[in-house]
This record gives C-alpha cells, sequence and structure tokens, in this order.
C-alpha cells in the first residue's frame, strides 16, 4: 500500500508559507475575533505535585532583559504575524490591481478596513477582509477568515523590497499564471491553511485544536507572534526564580538550557588560519540544545505529536525529514522549501560545535558581523578574505564568502535563502550530475564547463577531494550498478554526519546481503535518533520475523517519534506473540501513534495513514471508511486512491477497484503512480491492451522508476506472444 503521510511533501515552494507568527484570534460564531486562552504545557523537569510552568508573555521579560527585548522588538520573529492596522500593513491598499491568469484581484480600504477582491473557492471574485498580515521581509502575505475557524493565506502578496531590487508590487506566489480554483496550490485550500501549515512556527504556544467530527478548528496561541517563550519555554516558573532572589535552582525556573557554548572557547589555529574549539559535542543530535530549539521551525519536518514540550528532544514530537530525492539535490544541497536544518547538520560547522547563535544573533536576528566578518570570526580574514584564496576583486560579489560557500535558491518567487551545509563548491560534480553550485550562479552565461574548467585551474587538488554522500546518492538516484555498495559505506562511515548516514540508510532498501543486514542491525541501536527512525524505515517492509527480531528494543526508545515508528512497524504482528512487558510497551506506542495521526486528522495524509493501519490489523471496512473520508476532504491525494482501489481488491470488489483507479487517471493524469496501478488493474481484468497503454504511460511521466519499466517490458513481452500465438 501507498503510505504517503509527508505533509512536507507538496507542490508549491511556499507551502508551509514563510514569513510571519501566527494568529491569535479566532473566527467565533458570530463576527468577531477574541484573543483565546491556551491551555499549558508542562515544562520538562516539572515534578509530581509543583504547579506546571505558564506562559507569562514577553512584557513580563522587560524588566530584567531590556537589551534584549530592545533587539527583538525590531526582529522578524516579533513582527511574524500582526493584527492588519494602518502601522503593520506595508502594501498601499490604494487601489492597486494584480492580473495573476484570466482574474485580477483589487486591493482596496474600506475605512480603518483592508480588502482584497479575489477568486474564491468556487472561482469567483468575492471580497475578503485581511486581518492579519504574516511576515515582513522580503515579503508581506495578509491572512483571512474563512468558515470552520479556518484562516487562509492569501496567494496574492506584497513584496517589500526596495522598489530598485524589483520590490514595491504585488504579486502572486504561484507566478503571472497564478493557479485555477479547486487545484491543491489555490489559496483557500489545504497547502495555505494557516492552522496547519504556517501557525505553529509564527506564534508562541499555538495549539491547533482540530475537531474531526465537525471538522473545524478552534486554534489559539498564547501570543501572536514568535515571542521570549517560543525558545526559552514558558516562563513562570523563572519569574518565581526572579522574585525569589535568584538563588535557589540550577536551571533558573526555565526548562530550556542555552549553556552549552559557554564553556568552550575557539582559539585560532593559526598553522591553519581556522579556529579550533576546546570541546567537542559529544553524544547524539538531539543532545544538541540550540540547534534543537531552531529546527523547530527553521528544519523540513512533520509534526507527529500535537503536545511540544520545551527542552525536550525535538524527535518527540517532530519528525525531521532527511535528504530524500526530490526536497535536495542529489548531493545534499537543497532544491524543495526545506529550510536550514537538514543542510546544517551535514556541514563540517555542526560537527565541530558551531551553533546558529555563533553567526546569528538570537534576538534580533541579525548577523553577528556583516559580510565576510561573520565567517572571520572563526576564519582569518588574512588567509581565506583575499585574492589568493577565493581570485576575486577584494569586496566584489565572488569575493563574499556566502556567494561561494552558501550559494542562494529563491522561494516563493522573491525570497533568496542560504544553503547551510556550508560546503566547498564542486562545479566539477556540475558538469558530470548537473547538481548546482555557488560559482555557477554567478557564471551562468559562461556555462558549466567553463566554471569547472576555471575552478580546475585555481585549484587543482579539488576533483580528488571524496564526496561520498553525493556519489552515493547519485548513483541510487541514476541506478548504477555500485549503488548499494557506495550507500553502505556511507551508512557504516561514522566520520559522516548523521543527516548523511540516515538518508543513505533510507533508501538502501530491502532485500539485502549479510554485509547490509548488518548495518541495518547496528543502526537500531545507533545512539543517533535520525539513524535509529531510518532503520525502522527500511525495516517496514521487511519479513515479520525480522522486524520482530529488531524492533522491540525501540518500542522503549527515549524519542516518542522512534517508539511511534517502531509499534507502526510491529502492527501486523499476531496477538500473543508478546511478553506482557513489551505486549504494553507497544500498546503505548501504537496508541500515541494513532494519537498523532488524530491531532492531524484535517489532512488526508494523516486519514491515509490510520486507513494503512487498520488495514494492517485485518480491520478493511474501517480502513475503507477512513479513505473515503480522505478522498472527501482531498479529492486529488492520489495516495488515498491507490490504498482505498487496494482495499477493495482485498474485499475481492475487483471491478470497484478498477472504477477507482479509471477515475483517479481522470482525475489524476500526470501521476505515474496511478496509471502503474491502473496497468496492472487492467491486466488482471483481462484488458492487456489498455493495460500496455496504461503502464506505457507510467514509465513515460516517471522514466528513472525501474519497476514502471519492467512491468512495461513484460506487457508487452506479453502481448506480443499473445498477437503472435496461432489462432485455435
Amino acid at each position: 500500500m501507498h503510505s504517503d503521510w509527508k505533509p512536507w511533501r507538496t507542490r508549491a515552494p511556499w507551502a508551509r508559507l514563510l514569513g510571519g507568527a501566527l494568529l491569535l484570534a479566532i473566527l467565533v460564531v458570530g463576527l468577531a475575533w477574541w484573543l483565546v486562552g491556551v491551555p499549558s504545557i508542562p515544562a520538562s523537569g516539572d515534578t509530581a505535585g509543583s504547579e506546571p510552568a505558564r506562559f507569562v508573555g514577553a512584557a513580563q521579560c522587560v524588566s530584567c532583559h531590556a537589551e534584549q527585548h530592545q533587539a527583538w522588538v525590531g526582529s522578524q520573529h516579533a513582527r511574524s504575524m500582526q493584527p492588519a492596522r494602518r502601522d503593520t500593513v506595508l502594501a498601499p491598499f490604494a487601489g492597486e490591481r494584480l492580473r495573476h491568469g484570466k482574474m485580477t484581484s483589487t486591493f482596496s480600504r474600506d475605512g480603518d478596513r483592508f480588502v482584497v477582491q479575489t477568486d474564491g473557492a468556487d472561482g469567483r471574485l468575492h471580497r475578503f477582509e485581511v486581518l492579519h498580515t504574516f511576515g515582513l521581509y522580503p515579503l508581506q502575505q495578509y491572512l483571512v477568515a474563512l468558515d470552520g475557524g479556518r484562516v487562509q493565506a492569501l496567494a496574492n502578496a506584497w513584496d517589500s523590497r526596495p522598489k530598485a531590487e524589483g520590490g514595491q508590487r504585488w504579486f502572486h506566489l504561484q507566478g503571472p499564471k497564478g493557479v485555477a480554483a479547486g487545484d491543491e496550490l489555490h489559496w483557500t485550500q489545504r497547502q495555505s491553511n494557516w492552522n496547519t501549515m504556517c501557525a505553529e512556527c509564527h506564534s508562541t504556544d499555538f495549539q491547533k485544536h482540530y475537531d474531526p467530527a465537525s471538522k473545524t478548528f478552534n486554534s489559539a496561541f498564547a501570543e501572536i507572534n514568535v515571542a521570549c517563550e517560543a525558545c526559552h519555554g514558558p516562563a513562570s516558573r523563572h519569574l518565581e526564580w526572579a522574585r525569589n532572589g535568584a538563588r535557589e535552582g540550577k536551571d533558573k525556573g526555565l526548562s530550556v538550557d542555552f549553556s552549552e557554548r559557554k564553556a568552550v572557547a575557539w582559539p585560532m589555529d593559526a598553522a591553519t588560519g581556522m579556529a579550533r574549539p576546546t570541546a567537542v559535542p559529544a553524544g547524539p543530535t538531539e543532545a544538541r540544545t540550540e540547534v534543537q530549539v531552531c529546527a523547530r521551525c527553521h528544519a523540513h519536518r512533520s509534526q507527529e505529536w500535537p503536545d511540544y514540550v520545551a527542552g525536550q528532544p525535538l524527535a518527540d514530537s517532530h519528525r525531521i525529514s532527511i535528504l530524500a530525492q526530490g526536497l535536495f539535490e542529489s548531493d545534499g544541497q537543497m532544491r524543495a522549501e526545506v529550510f536550514n536544518h537538514a543542510s546544517f547538520l551535514q556541514s563540517r560547522m555542526f560537527a565541530k560545535g558551531v551553533t546558529c547563535s555563533h553567526c546569528h544573533e538570537p534576538h534580533g536576528g541579525q548577523l553577528r558581523a556583516p559580510g565576510n566578518a561573520v565567517c572571520a570570526q572563526c576564519h582569518d580574514a588574512q588567509r581565506f578574505d583575499t585574492p589568493a584564496h577565493h581570485h576575486h576583486a577584494l569586496g566584489s560579489v565572488g569575493a563574499q564568502c556566502a556567494n561561494c560557500h552558501m550559494p542562494t535558491t529563491t522561494y516563493m518567487q522573491v525570497d533568496a535563502r542560504h544553503d547551510h551545509s556550508i560546503r566547498v563548491p564542486r562545479p566539477d560534480l556540475s558538469a558530470q550530475r548537473g547538481t548546482p553550485n555557488g560559482c555557477g550562479n554567478c557564471h551562468r552565461k559562461e556555462g558549466t564547463a567553463w566554471v569547472a574548467a576555471a575552478a580546475q585551474r585555481w585549484y587543482p587538488q579539488l576533483s580528488k577531494r571524496p564526496t561520498p554522500l553525493a556519489d552515493a546518492l547519485h548513483a541510487q538516484e541514476k541506478n548504477l550498478p555500485q549503488a548499494r555498495h557506495l550507500l553502505l559505506a556511507v551508512v557504516n562511515d561514522k566520520a559522516l554526519s548523521a543527516m548523511a548516514r540516515a538518508s543513505a540508510l533510507a533508501r538502501l532498501v530491502g532485500p539485502w546481503n549479510a554485509a547490509e543486514e548488518q548495518a541495518v542491525r547496528q543502526a537500531v541501536n545507533d545512539p543517533e535518533g535520525l539513524m535509529r527512525a531510518a532503520a525502522i524505515d527500511v525495516l517496514q517492509q521487511a519479513p515479520l520475523p525480522l522486524r520482530s527480531a529488531l524492533l522491540p528494543p525501540l518500542l522503549q526508545d527515549p524519542l516518542r517519534t522512534v517508539r511511534m515508528a517502531a509499534a507502526r512497524a510491529l502492527a501486523d504482528m499476531p496477538a500473543g506473540q508478546w511478553d506482557a512487558t513489551t505486549a504494553a510497551q507497544q500498546q503505548a506506542a501504537l496508541q500515541d501513534y494513532v494519537r498523532g495521526q488524530q491531532a492531524n486528522a484535517d489532512r488526508p495524509e494523516a486519514l491515509n495513514n490510520l486507513a494503512l493501519l487498520y488495514a494492517t490489523q485485518g480491520d478493511l471496512e474501517t480502513a475503507r471508511t477512513a479513505l473515503q473520508q480522505a478522498l472527501a476532504a482531498a479529492p486529488d491525494f492520489v495516495a488515498s486512491r491507490l490504498n482505498l482501489a487496494d482495499v477493495l481488491r482485498a474485499q475481492r470488489q475487483e471491478a470497484q477497484a478498477l472504477q477507482v483507479l479509471e477515475d483517479a487517471a481522470h482525475a489524476q493524469p500526470g501521476s505515474a503512480a496511478v496509471w502503474y496501478a491502473l496497468g496492472l488493474a487492467r491486466h488482471r481484468a483481462g484488458q492487456p491492451a489498455s493495460a500496455l497503454q496504461a503502464l506505457h504511460k507510467a514509465m513515460q511521466l516517471e522514466p528513472s522508476q525501474p519497476a514502471y519499466a519492467y512491468a512495461y517490458e513484460l506487457a508487452r513481452k506479453a502481448d506480443r506472444e499473445r498477437r503472435q500465438a496461432p489462432v485455435r
């Protein structure tokens, strides 16, 4: 069956709607928006009987932290989401018009109200009042309320860059052609829903509160923007600590400890011109507190548990995306809108102990120093900020460290973001494989071959530097014969990052040879949560005896999402096969898994996942109902159509299953998976000619998928034999 619970997998690079913090209000039955109180979450370390820490608001922090508060007030975090007022709305709203596709949107004022006339869910023009601004620079979006407590981000946004840079204009996030009503990327659809796609990362202590029965939201948050407690955790106990004279409590009453940098110095190594830390972090990625806190909103991830607790590992509630094909380039650089975290985890800087705040001042958000000076904190400018190193004139675009080592990709039409893997550019690999590189960003006219030749002249040893991860991912994506050997080498190389090793492991699908299986067995016990999670992923399709031998210890993993994934992978274990302790652990973890999916029941992916669980447990009718609910909410969600066909077939309703796939091909003609499934179904139904057509279509749409090509060749061979068979 088709498990596709990856809410980060969207067609739109803007789907997570970067730009601002979240909405404080809720559309109550009636007309008004009201501030809603949010149930507090117990802070990490709360003891039985102690009062749980509560969110108190940024205003409580000013008296003791005036300097930090002043820096924050002017930050993007502080203005991530604001009520729509004359002093917060950047666009003129003076009758401007924007043409997108066949539609023209108009932006105007009605007294103190900001009004947008644009296409609604039915494709017709409607008037919508802007209730909140979303973001600041380089664009500002605008939020409107629809029915059922839904808040949506309009696709028409204001380019807040200076006019000289092309800004001070309206634009459509999907480009001049826009998208038609009914498309999943239309602003009224689920990919632009603030409650699910944006809110957690744009307000403090957001609670979605979706009710599946009424299909409505009752969302709320503690503060409208990204304020102090979004990073530091609820501060009521910190206030008590301060009022008691700041004498007791090593943690100062806070659940998040950001002191990991304080005991580490970075003296410059004169021999290399690079600073070396006096201590390198020990322990897994989950122990790197600061990076974990930032990753909650600066990583490509899914929320799999509704209750985030400040100070706990992010993997207790979220699943971080690894280097999946389509999201990242074959060398690990960002491709889709994946933000910063996965890139940074690949970097040598992260391996040495560099954190976000080494480069970014955490309260104001600006760089610690301008331009190359921020890099010169650890890299001697006399050695690296010279033409002898970068071969460009001082002060030129080509002399900027970030332009070479952190090239940008533009998302949301105007938002250029730096890749944070901070790598040495490899034009030679770009020439061979088509991957991007920083040099090529500036020298597009000269072409890749010219850039590669120049780099080879300047750095003769560059092409000899090993690139094990890039080699392995490229080989796997191109189905090269050495792919599995290269992937295994990356998995076993503990000098590489956990992100690299986990990404390679996730692609090392079974069946395995002895060495590969041994690597999977070791990964189950790896200290890195990313590795254990990837091991579960590749074991999903393994025979039950192997899964039941390897996965039960992970039912008591310290990370909740790992426990949940292990329980899901063992859901087909026959009753009575566990000892009492393991059975209880399995039940608890599986209950957590179900709760996590139910919290996301506004998304078809979660309903699809629940259906797969029910089907695995033999409850086909409940699985069928869940899939029908998913399709009712999102008719364009391919995985649910394919899984519904599988369930119907398991119920011996082949004709209905075939019709579901015929309908899917009509609704989703660009899906190779649909045409492949339809081809197989037509073959089973005794329709060889039309089956061959469907399989050929699948192969055309996704030629890199060997299963499609193999099935097509088998079908073509059978068709040829059928035609050549003597007539009897």
